[in-house]
């Protein structure tokens, strides 16, 4: 039955070319759509580079401090870091760092690179790939020394040909030595990327009232067993400090979460986070929302399509065909279009992707990361699932309501002449 329902359904797609036309049309712009849309939060969630192993990572974006008469939110603060989260013992490693984007001026204009604080934690934590030299060790941290690790970017700009480390690079107005060259990291790795990395503890303005927000995101590295932990002992500081502030006062941590949950919540006020599966709901919403349209344009393609069946409909009723196998029939036929149409959506995807790949990472990034044009998107085995599942559930919602009005058809009626 389902070999002759297979060439018949090639029958079909030939016979009204511009109905077909429509129907592949209709469906690869919808499943291209949904699977760039997808490979940009799987970009942001998953990024790589040195954050490839980030599903053993937590991360505390931010923090909310409430008293009775006002509410702060921003980054966490360094006597909140230094004091007690730095002190933890559950996690692997703990990174922390603060941007200081730095404008250069040359002859060719202004250039903008970014320059992060961080700690000696940071370079356990995070996986990068050295060119040239070392990372700078806690000793150097806790000395304030003046030196960088610069990505090949800088190193390309500044140094060209020459080894970089060893040299001497002016940061706005201060002399840094740099010991070392990382290979440069996509801009997707949002809390990883930069193009200079210097010790912390170089700058002095940092806020010191534990009462006030600070410039920080917190990093954790767990073993990769004991995230559960991580977030416990997180919580129990959390309830530790808030004695330690002023009377009426109040501390919110925006985490530790996952990658996925950090994604979700975004910039978003911890006691204002609704959690993940809200979010997910929403999304998933806004996809189904996204592929309305598109079904229903399907749905009135195809109920012409049926209507130009109609005799052929009325005889195999007449021949003792069942409801049942009418609406099997029509659905595997409409699933065989709509995988054609995934596949041609694929294809599609794979085109702006690789080929218009800095056009995508400006259309879906701007103004997001630093530098889009170095921003990685990853095609895998995920995204193929995407596209199918899409398929699969456009095809259900497109070809339900013409399956059963073309089941319900009086074989009679139509073989007299009737309609559908």
């Amino acid at each position: 039955m389902w070999k002759t329902s297979f060439i018949q359904f090639f029958k079909i797609i030939r016979q009204n070319k511009f109905f077909t036309f429509l129907n592949l049309f209709g469906v690869s712009i919808t499943i291209m759509i949904i699977l760039i849309a997808a490979i940009k939060i799987e970009s942001a969630i998953w990024p790589g580079g040195p954050e490839k192993n980030n599903e053993n990572m937590l991360f505390i974006k931010n923090i909310l401090i409430t008293s009775d008469k006002n509410s702060r939110f921003g980054g966490v603060s360094l006597p909140i870091i230094e004091d007690h989260l730095i002190k933890m013992q559950t996690p692997k490693a703990i990174a922390f760092s603060c941007e200081n984007p730095w404008s250069y001026i040359s002859d060719h204009g202004v250039e903008e690179f970014n320059v992060k604080s961080v700690n000696a934690g940071w370079w356990q934590v995070f996986d990068f790939e050295f060119i040239e030299g070392r990372p700078f060790n806690q000793q150097e941290v806790i000395d304030a020394s003046w030196v960088a690790v610069i990505d090949a970017r800088i190193k390309n700009r500044f140094f060209q040909d020459q080894n970089a480390v060893g040299q001497m690079l002016e940061i706005s107005g201060k002399m840094y030595k740099v010991i070392g060259v990382i290979k440069n990291v996509p801009s997707n790795c949002e809390r990883s990327f930069a193009n200079i990395f210097v010790p912390y503890t170089l700058t002095e303005a940092y806020n010191r009232d534990i009462r006030q927000t600070g410039e920080f995101g917190v990093t954790f590295l767990s073993s990769g067993k004991n995230l559960k932990e991580i977030k416990a002992e997180t919580e129990n500081l959390r309830l530790r400090i808030i004695p330690l502030l002023q009377e009426g006062y109040t501390l919110y941590f925006g985490g530790p979460y996952g990658p996925v949950s950090t994604y979700l919540q975004g910039w978003v006020s911890p006691t204002e986070y609704a959690g993940d599966r809200h979010e997910i709901m929403s999304i998933l919403g806004k996809l189904f929302l996204l592929m309305l349209l598109p079904a229903l344009n399907l749905i009135s393609i195809q109920l012409i399509r049926i209507h130009e069946r109609s005799e052929e409909i009325g005889v195999r009723k007449a021949f003792g065909a069942s409801r049942g196998e009418l609406i099997k029939q029509i659905l595997y036929e409409n699933t065989l279009l709509t995988i054609l149409g995934a596949i041609i959506g694929l294809l599609f995807t794979l085109i702006i992707v690789y080929v218009f790949k800095n056009v995508l990472a400006e259309m879906l990034f701007s103004g997001i990361f630093e530098n889009n044009e170095n921003i990685q998107f990853h095609i895998n085995f995920g995204i193929f699932f995407i596209g199918l599942f899409t398929s699969l559930v456009l095809s259900l919602m497109s070809g339900i309501i013409p399956a059963i009005k073309m089941s319900r058809l009086q074989a009679v009626e139509v073989l007299k002449g009737g309609e559908l």
